[in-house]
Protein backbone atom coordinates (compact mmCIF):
# COMPACT_ATOMS: atom_id res chain seq x y z
CA UNK A 1 0.00 0.00 0.00
CA UNK A 2 3.33 2.23 0.59
CA UNK A 3 2.70 2.79 -3.14
CA UNK A 4 -1.09 3.45 -3.58
CA UNK A 5 -0.16 6.30 -0.52
CA UNK A 6 1.55 7.35 -2.05
CA UNK A 7 4.09 10.13 -0.05
CA UNK A 8 3.11 12.89 2.22
CA UNK A 9 5.24 16.29 1.71
CA UNK A 10 6.22 19.03 4.40
CA UNK A 11 2.29 20.93 3.69
CA UNK A 12 0.26 18.29 4.23
CA UNK A 13 0.05 17.50 0.60
CA UNK A 14 0.27 13.40 -1.00
CA UNK A 15 1.12 12.48 -3.40
CA UNK A 16 -0.05 9.45 -5.45
CA UNK A 17 0.01 8.09 -8.85
CA UNK A 18 -2.15 9.62 -11.11
CA UNK A 19 -4.98 7.79 -12.83
CA UNK A 20 -5.05 8.25 -16.72
CA UNK A 21 -8.58 8.34 -18.22
CA UNK A 22 -6.72 8.70 -21.24
CA UNK A 23 -2.95 9.83 -21.40
CA UNK A 24 -1.67 12.39 -19.10
CA UNK A 25 0.63 14.52 -19.59
CA UNK A 26 4.00 14.55 -17.86
CA UNK A 27 4.49 16.51 -14.72
CA UNK A 28 6.87 17.28 -12.44
CA UNK A 29 6.91 13.94 -10.99
CA UNK A 30 4.24 12.27 -12.46
CA UNK A 31 2.22 12.38 -9.29
CA UNK A 32 -1.09 13.69 -8.59
CA UNK A 33 -1.60 16.17 -6.05
CA UNK A 34 -4.04 15.86 -3.24
CA UNK A 35 -4.34 17.02 0.23
CA UNK A 36 -3.83 13.91 2.94
CA UNK A 37 -6.35 13.18 5.62
CA UNK A 38 -6.20 15.38 8.68
CA UNK A 39 -4.46 17.79 6.50
CA UNK A 40 -7.54 18.88 5.02
CA UNK A 41 -8.57 21.94 7.93
CA UNK A 42 -4.64 22.84 7.72
CA UNK A 43 -4.98 23.33 4.17
CA UNK A 44 -8.53 25.05 3.99
CA UNK A 45 -6.77 27.36 6.80
CA UNK A 46 -3.77 28.72 4.70
CA UNK A 47 -5.36 28.96 1.87
CA UNK A 48 -4.04 25.35 -0.03
CA UNK A 49 -7.27 23.27 -0.44
CA UNK A 50 -9.78 24.78 -3.31
CA UNK A 51 -12.80 23.08 -3.34
CA UNK A 52 -13.79 19.79 -2.65
CA UNK A 53 -10.98 17.32 -1.65
CA UNK A 54 -9.67 14.65 -3.82
CA UNK A 55 -10.94 11.57 -3.75
CA UNK A 56 -8.96 8.86 -1.46
CA UNK A 57 -7.51 5.68 -3.60
CA UNK A 58 -10.39 3.23 -4.59
CA UNK A 59 -12.95 5.75 -4.06
CA UNK A 60 -15.61 7.39 -6.22
CA UNK A 61 -14.95 11.21 -6.72
CA UNK A 62 -17.20 13.50 -5.15
CA UNK A 63 -20.11 15.85 -7.22
CA UNK A 64 -18.34 18.57 -8.61
CA UNK A 65 -14.66 17.18 -7.85
CA UNK A 66 -12.29 18.28 -11.33
CA UNK A 67 -9.18 16.51 -11.53
CA UNK A 68 -6.41 19.13 -12.22
CA UNK A 69 -3.95 17.19 -14.00
CA UNK A 70 -6.88 16.73 -16.66
CA UNK A 71 -7.52 20.37 -16.32
CA UNK A 72 -4.05 21.10 -17.10
CA UNK A 73 -3.34 18.18 -20.18
CA UNK A 74 -6.52 20.29 -21.84
CA UNK A 75 -5.04 24.01 -21.44
CA UNK A 76 -1.10 21.97 -22.51
CA UNK A 77 -2.96 20.92 -25.31
CA UNK A 78 -5.00 23.85 -26.44
CA UNK A 79 -1.75 25.69 -25.92
CA UNK A 80 0.25 23.06 -28.17
CA UNK A 81 -2.59 23.17 -31.04
CA UNK A 82 -2.63 27.48 -30.82
CA UNK A 83 1.15 27.33 -31.30
CA UNK A 84 0.87 24.58 -34.24
CA UNK A 85 -1.52 26.65 -36.51
CA UNK A 86 0.33 30.01 -35.51
CA UNK A 87 3.77 28.03 -37.07
CA UNK A 88 1.75 26.84 -40.15
CA UNK A 89 1.10 30.05 -41.26
CA UNK A 90 3.11 31.79 -40.98
CA UNK A 91 4.94 28.80 -43.22
CA UNK A 92 2.21 28.98 -45.91
CA UNK A 93 2.53 32.90 -45.43
CA UNK A 94 6.70 32.74 -45.67
CA UNK A 95 5.90 30.43 -49.11
CA UNK A 96 4.05 32.47 -50.69
CA UNK A 97 6.29 35.72 -50.70
CA UNK A 98 9.17 33.45 -51.72
CA UNK A 99 9.66 33.25 -55.46
CA UNK A 100 12.20 29.99 -54.60
CA UNK A 101 9.62 28.19 -52.97
CA UNK A 102 7.00 25.18 -54.68
CA UNK A 103 4.48 28.31 -54.45
CA UNK A 104 6.71 31.05 -55.93
CA UNK A 105 7.75 28.53 -58.37
CA UNK A 106 4.16 28.08 -59.90
CA UNK A 107 3.32 31.60 -60.07
CA UNK A 108 6.77 31.77 -62.46
CA UNK A 109 5.74 29.11 -64.17
CA UNK A 110 2.28 31.00 -64.79
CA UNK A 111 3.52 33.93 -65.55
CA UNK A 112 6.51 32.25 -68.10
CA UNK A 113 3.05 29.77 -70.07
CA UNK A 114 1.41 33.85 -70.18
CA UNK A 115 4.10 34.79 -72.79
CA UNK A 116 1.64 34.12 -76.16
CA UNK A 117 3.45 33.59 -79.37
CA UNK A 118 2.07 36.04 -82.39
CA UNK A 119 1.53 34.99 -86.13
CA UNK A 120 5.18 35.75 -86.94
CA UNK A 121 6.60 32.85 -83.73
CA UNK A 122 7.56 36.27 -81.77
CA UNK A 123 6.95 35.86 -78.19
CA UNK A 124 4.93 38.74 -76.99
CA UNK A 125 4.44 39.46 -72.81
CA UNK A 126 1.81 38.56 -70.94
CA UNK A 127 -0.84 41.17 -70.85
CA UNK A 128 -4.25 42.51 -69.60
CA UNK A 129 -7.29 42.79 -71.90
CA UNK A 130 -7.66 40.94 -75.23
CA UNK A 131 -5.88 41.17 -78.41
CA UNK A 132 -2.31 42.04 -79.30
CA UNK A 133 -3.20 45.74 -78.25
CA UNK A 134 -5.66 48.12 -76.95
CA UNK A 135 -5.93 49.33 -80.70
CA UNK A 136 -6.59 45.94 -82.22
CA UNK A 137 -9.27 45.75 -79.87
CA UNK A 138 -10.69 48.31 -80.72
CA UNK A 139 -10.84 48.29 -84.46
CA UNK A 140 -11.75 44.33 -83.88
CA UNK A 141 -15.05 45.17 -82.00
CA UNK A 142 -16.04 47.95 -84.40
CA UNK A 143 -15.32 46.03 -87.34
CA UNK A 144 -17.70 43.16 -86.29
CA UNK A 145 -20.31 45.80 -84.97
CA UNK A 146 -20.25 46.98 -88.63
CA UNK A 147 -20.48 43.36 -90.10
CA UNK A 148 -23.43 42.73 -87.19
CA UNK A 149 -25.32 45.90 -89.02
CA UNK A 150 -25.18 44.60 -92.24
CA UNK A 151 -25.87 41.27 -91.44
CA UNK A 152 -29.30 42.74 -89.73
CA UNK A 153 -30.10 45.09 -92.71
CA UNK A 154 -29.87 41.48 -95.28
CA UNK A 155 -32.26 39.83 -93.19
CA UNK A 156 -34.90 42.37 -94.62
CA UNK A 157 -35.78 40.08 -97.48
CA UNK A 158 -38.47 42.31 -98.65
CA UNK A 159 -37.11 45.57 -98.35
CA UNK A 160 -33.62 44.73 -99.91
CA UNK A 161 -35.26 42.49 -102.81
CA UNK A 162 -37.17 46.43 -103.38
CA UNK A 163 -34.41 48.35 -103.32
CA UNK A 164 -32.60 46.17 -105.92
CA UNK A 165 -35.38 45.93 -108.68
CA UNK A 166 -35.73 49.72 -108.17
CA UNK A 167 -32.48 50.42 -108.65
CA UNK A 168 -32.31 48.00 -111.90
CA UNK A 169 -35.75 49.37 -113.16
CA UNK A 170 -33.92 53.01 -112.78
CA UNK A 171 -30.69 52.68 -114.32
CA UNK A 172 -31.01 49.72 -117.04
CA UNK A 173 -34.56 47.70 -117.33
CA UNK A 174 -37.47 45.85 -115.70
CA UNK A 175 -36.98 42.32 -114.94
CA UNK A 176 -39.51 39.71 -116.09
CA UNK A 177 -39.31 37.64 -113.03
CA UNK A 178 -39.15 40.19 -109.74
CA UNK A 179 -39.74 37.13 -107.54
CA UNK A 180 -36.72 35.37 -108.58
CA UNK A 181 -34.66 38.41 -106.74
CA UNK A 182 -36.53 37.85 -103.86
CA UNK A 183 -34.98 34.09 -103.98
CA UNK A 184 -31.71 35.67 -104.38
CA UNK A 185 -31.76 38.27 -101.43
CA UNK A 186 -32.76 35.19 -99.06
CA UNK A 187 -29.87 33.11 -100.30
CA UNK A 188 -27.71 36.23 -99.67
CA UNK A 189 -29.10 36.59 -96.25
CA UNK A 190 -27.84 33.22 -95.44
CA UNK A 191 -24.77 33.18 -96.67
CA UNK A 192 -24.22 36.66 -94.76
CA UNK A 193 -25.61 34.95 -91.26
CA UNK A 194 -22.83 31.84 -92.17
CA UNK A 195 -20.07 34.15 -92.84
CA UNK A 196 -20.43 36.09 -89.91
CA UNK A 197 -20.91 33.41 -87.33
CA UNK A 198 -17.41 31.83 -88.49
CA UNK A 199 -15.94 35.34 -88.22
CA UNK A 200 -17.03 35.94 -84.74
CA UNK A 201 -15.92 32.65 -83.54
CA UNK A 202 -12.45 33.38 -85.24
CA UNK A 203 -12.15 36.57 -83.87
CA UNK A 204 -13.05 35.68 -80.51
CA UNK A 205 -10.11 32.92 -80.42
CA UNK A 206 -7.66 35.70 -82.00
CA UNK A 207 -8.64 38.37 -79.14
CA UNK A 208 -8.75 35.77 -75.85
CA UNK A 209 -4.89 34.08 -77.57
CA UNK A 210 -3.84 37.94 -77.48
CA UNK A 211 -3.55 37.66 -81.29
CA UNK A 212 -3.18 40.51 -83.90
CA UNK A 213 -7.28 40.20 -85.25
CA UNK A 214 -8.63 43.20 -86.68
CA UNK A 215 -7.94 41.93 -90.18
CA UNK A 216 -10.50 38.68 -89.51
CA UNK A 217 -13.58 41.33 -89.67
CA UNK A 218 -12.02 43.10 -93.21
CA UNK A 219 -11.24 39.53 -94.71
CA UNK A 220 -14.90 37.67 -93.61
CA UNK A 221 -16.77 41.20 -94.66
CA UNK A 222 -14.92 41.02 -98.21
CA UNK A 223 -15.79 37.24 -98.40
CA UNK A 224 -19.52 37.52 -97.21
CA UNK A 225 -19.55 40.60 -100.18
CA UNK A 226 -18.35 38.21 -102.80
CA UNK A 227 -20.34 34.96 -101.78
CA UNK A 228 -23.53 37.25 -101.19
CA UNK A 229 -23.82 38.96 -104.29
CA UNK A 230 -23.10 35.84 -106.64
CA UNK A 231 -27.38 34.67 -106.33
CA UNK A 232 -27.77 38.15 -107.42
CA UNK A 233 -26.21 38.08 -110.06
CA UNK A 234 -26.89 34.62 -111.70
CA UNK A 235 -30.66 35.67 -111.03
CA UNK A 236 -30.47 39.53 -113.07
CA UNK A 237 -27.97 37.79 -115.56
CA UNK A 238 -30.72 35.00 -116.09
CA UNK A 239 -33.50 37.00 -116.86
CA UNK A 240 -34.84 37.64 -119.89
CA UNK A 241 -35.84 41.35 -120.01
CA UNK A 242 -32.05 41.75 -118.68
CA UNK A 243 -30.50 39.67 -120.91
CA UNK A 244 -32.97 41.12 -123.65
CA UNK A 245 -31.34 44.57 -122.47
CA UNK A 246 -28.09 43.78 -122.97
CA UNK A 247 -28.18 42.58 -126.53
CA UNK A 248 -29.51 45.88 -127.55
CA UNK A 249 -26.66 47.84 -125.76
CA UNK A 250 -24.52 45.35 -127.17
CA UNK A 251 -25.69 45.94 -130.89
CA UNK A 252 -25.79 49.56 -130.33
Amino acid sequence: MSGDAGRTGADGWSAVPAREPGHLPDTADGLEARPTAGASAEGSANGRVHGRPAPQYGEYAPEGWVNPVLVEQERREQEERSRALRQQAAQEATRGRRPGTADGTVAAGRAARADTADGSGRTVPAQQGFGASPIDFVLSVGLLVIGLMTVLQGLSIGTTASTMRTYLEQQYTELSDPAALSTAVLVRAVVLVVVFALVVWWSIRRLRARRRTFWVPLVGGIVASVLGIIPVFVVILQDPAFTAYLHRMAGG
